[in-house]
């Protein structure tokens, strides 16, 4: 037998002998409940485009483009799961995730007077992300040691997100109107949902028999479709890489 293979055989055995008496100890503890605070780091921006109408009821169409940059923020996250057997367990998950941000709108508004000369407008208005998931969990609970746990877990996720979305621009001009200047927007807010999926690990250290602390590292997504008005709709990734710390209880 090779140096190699007889110390990854001597560590085999060295973490089985640690993790036999926990798991033991494990087999009494049928539940598991955890609540984290963290964040979600992914950036979820997305764009849209459509016609509006022009003042003066001109011929030619205003165009405006949006871009919505949906960047991290805090995330709120809930987990209750039972064991079924041995380290084998199901669970459903909760997490909230939240951010306020805003929206930049550029548009081409037409020249009253003169066909194809488009004058150019740019502004900004305010607008937030909510998403919520709903996580089914399938997960594996390995016992290191009398206090330390590792959770695995995997599933389809419920992904639903309400995003304020832009459905109309409004803009200044006046004579001789060689230029325009945005004014405002108006908004509407937007809610869709789609399934996905979730995978991730949450570390346990019990600090005794039924209370500790954990981290938790997720990953959940989904592609869900915006009704954004006037017959259009976006796709819009929800969900992304996820990561919080609280508390733990186990019975």
């Amino acid at each position: 037998m090779s140096g190699i293979a007889r110390r990854g055989g001597m560590a085999m055995i060295a973490l089985l002998t640690l993790a036999a008496p926990a798991a033991a100890q494990s087999r009494s503890e049928r539940f598991w409940i955890g609540v984290s605070g963290g964040g979600q780091g992914t950036s979820n921006g997305f764009s849209d485009a459509f016609q509006f109408a022009s003042q003066f009821q001109d011929p030619e169409s205003s165009r405006a483009s949006v871009d919505y940059p949906v960047k991290g923020g805090p995330l709120v996250d809930g987990t209750f799961a039972v064991r079924l057997w041995k380290g084998f367990g199901v669970g459903i998950g909760v997490s909230h995730f939240s951010k306020r941000g805003s929206a930049t709108v550029t548009a081409q508004v037409p020249h009253p007077f003169q066909l194809n000369q488009f004058r150019s407008i740019e502004g900004s208005t305010s607008t937030s992300r909510n998403e919520l998931g709903i996580h089914l969990q399938f997960a594996y609970l390995v016992p290191l040691t009398d206090r330390l746990r590792v959770i695995a877990f995997a599933g389809p996720s419920r992904l639903s997100v309400e995003q304020t979305v832009i459905t109309d621009v409004q803009y200044t001009q006046s004579f001789p109107f060689d230029t325009a200047a945005f004014s405002g927007a108006t908004t509407r807010r937007a809610s869709a949902n789609a399934i996905g999926v979730n995978g991730g690990v949450d570390v346990i250290w019990m600090f005794s028999r039924q209370f500790g602390v954990g981290g938790l590292v997720q990953y959940s997504a989904a592609q869900v479709r915006e009704d954004v008005g006037n017959n259009r709709r976006v796709t819009v990734d929800a969900g992304g890489i996820q990561a919080g710390a609280g508390l733990r209880m186990v019975f």
